[in-house]
């Protein structure tokens, strides 16, 4: 087996010297590295932008986001509006009284939610 193997390896060095005979030296000038890493700069310009600019929108998101999530964690303060009710609103908007003077003053505490009293004049 080594015989054949030691053949097969001299047939395939003399293939490779035949090849390299038949092709000759490359002509590779001095700036030839320089040239290509330029080339493939210049390629990948625009995605350099573009990865820049795709960073600055997930930072800008992530920030929007912990700034909306710490509005929600705010103690929230009851409006103004609904501490009153209706009634008293409407008493606060016309300070005239008699707009209200027919209407009933019913106690929360009455169980058939009917006032025993009189209409309030």
């Amino acid at each position: 087996m080594s015989e054949s193997q030691n053949r097969t390896e001299q047939d395939f060095d003399r293939l490779l010297a035949a090849y390299r005979d038949a092709c000759g030296e490359p002509d590779i000038p001095a700036d030839f590295m320089p040239r290509l890493w330029n080339r493939i700069e210049s390629g990948q310009h625009w995605t350099k932008q573009l990865w820049k600019w795709s960073n600055g929108l997930v930072a800008a998101a992530a920030a929007a986001s912990l700034f909306f999530v710490m509005l929600q964690m705010l103690p929230k303060r009851p409006a103004v509006v609904y501490t009153a009710t209706y009634l008293e609103a409407l008493a606060d908007a016309h300070e005239d009284a008699q707009m209200l003077s027919g209407v009933a003053v019913v106690p929360v505490g009455t169980e058939s939610g009917r006032s025993q009293e009189s209409p309030v004049k």
